[in-house]
């Protein structure tokens, strides 16, 4: 794997089409033009070379009055777990933690019949068999009248929260048996962070991955004068009740609290495609890479909302394309990615050399999260591609 920097471009240097990557970035904009989406940055870059940077919309989709910036802050919200799933094998390299190891050797509180069996690598890959409903419904049972622990100082106490009500809640399922998608699993990730390092988990992120790899517009606290760069989506838009809030976007959650732009998130994930390493910085080794962008789980079947996979193809962090054509019809199987909640996606297919990021704000959701018409831009992208 290639060492590759992200740099400004023209499609000949990479080997795709100049008439089809302007194809691609008016497909975007007809997005906004459209009314499918009032904001998003999109981006796309094949071999280091960046070919789409644009933004289209408006800050503030209610007044129109400001135009949107590649600058622009957006919720990455579950992709906030790719940065936790890199955070936790940061310390496996170190020889802190080991991914085969029970959850309940870093967190003895997690308690309750066969969780001696959920290890770390379960919570990774979302088979530890925790239900997610099943988890929300024992919190809701519990919180009236159970007493919590004082808080940690180096976490928040909502985190705190969550985490105490949750730590008892009984298997729906055998560690390994099906995957289910499961942001508490990521956590307790967080958690077993915090406690290893000593650090808060929003610290050791901050001081071991984005300041590294210079991704200075990723926050997990938003500070606060960066927040006039935050989206600001319609109040009647998915998720726009807590995506709004003064606590979301002040979250630490390991599940879903960042904040970043385009540009951050593509240098995250070309790090992944050099192998572990961006501009002269090695953030995790080739192997590690190797595997946290390898199917882990062969043979383990998930159900996501109306879709059913005989093949979950997941790795530590990423989903792995497979036969999902996730986020585009045209990735490899070998394409790694994720999503979030109301409208991001990034996307890094090292069968081809390219990172796509497509960060927007989600207006129909009726379609599933990962179906946020990125599918339109990446399929454009890939289709510019003249020599393989």
């Amino acid at each position: 794997m290639s060492g590759y920097v992200l740099r400004e471009g023209v499609a000949e240097q990479c080997g795709m089409s100049a008439e089809r990557v302007v194809r691609a970035k008016r497909a975007a904009s007809d997005m906004v033009l459209q009314g499918i989406t009032p904001a998003q940055v999109v981006f796309a870059a094949r071999n280091g070379t960046v070919i789409v940077h644009q933004a289209d919309g408006w800050f503030d989709a209610d007044t129109a009055s400001e135009a949107l910036t590649v600058n622009a802050l957006f919720p990455l919200c579950s992709i906030t777990k790719v940065f936790t799933a890199a955070a936790i094998l940061i310390l496996a390299e170190e020889g802190r933690i080991g991914l085969n190891r029970p959850v309940a050797d870093y967190i003895p509180e997690f308690t309750g019949e066969g969780k001696q069996a959920v290890a770390v690598h379960h919570l990774l890959t979302h088979t530890s068999g925790i239900d997610p409903e099943r988890l929300w419904e024992h919190k809701d049972r519990k919180r009236d009248s159970f007493e919590l622990p004082p808080h940690p100082d180096n976490q928040q106490p909502s985190i705190h929260e969550s985490l105490v009500l949750g730590y008892d809640v009984p298997l729906a399922n055998r560690p390994g048996k099906i995957m289910a998608y499961c942001g508490y699993g990521y956590e307790l990730l967080g958690e077993i962070i915090r406690r290893i390092s000593g650090q808060s988990y929003a610290s050791f992120v901050t001081d071991r991955i984005f300041h590294p790899l210079g991704m200075r517009n990723t926050f997990f606290h938003v500070p606060e004068e960066e927040r006039l760069r935050i989206v600001r989506r319609p109040m009647n838009a998915p998720c726009a009740e807590w995506l709004e809030t003064p606590s979301a976007i002040a979250s630490e959650s390991a599940g879903g609290g960042a904040y970043g732009t385009a540009h951050d998130l593509a240098v995250f994930a070309q790090m992944f495609l050099n192998g572990g390493s961006y501009n002269g910085v090695r953030l995790l080794s080739p192997i590690t890479v190797k595997e946290m962008i390898s199917n882990q789980i062969p043979g383990v079947s998930s159900q996501y909302r109306d879709e059913t996979f005989p093949e979950a193809y997941w790795g530590y962090g990423w989903a792995i394309n497979g036969t999902k054509r996730d986020g585009g019809d045209l990735f490899s199987g070998d394409a790694f990615s994720h999503w979030g909640a109301a409208g991001p996606f990034v996307c890094a297919d090292p069968a081809y050399g390219t990172v796509t990021v497509h960060l927007s704000v989600e207006l129909d959701h009726n379609r599933p999260f990962k179906n946020m018409y990125a599918d339109y831009f990446n399929n454009t992208v890939l289709a510019a591609i003249e020599e393989l």
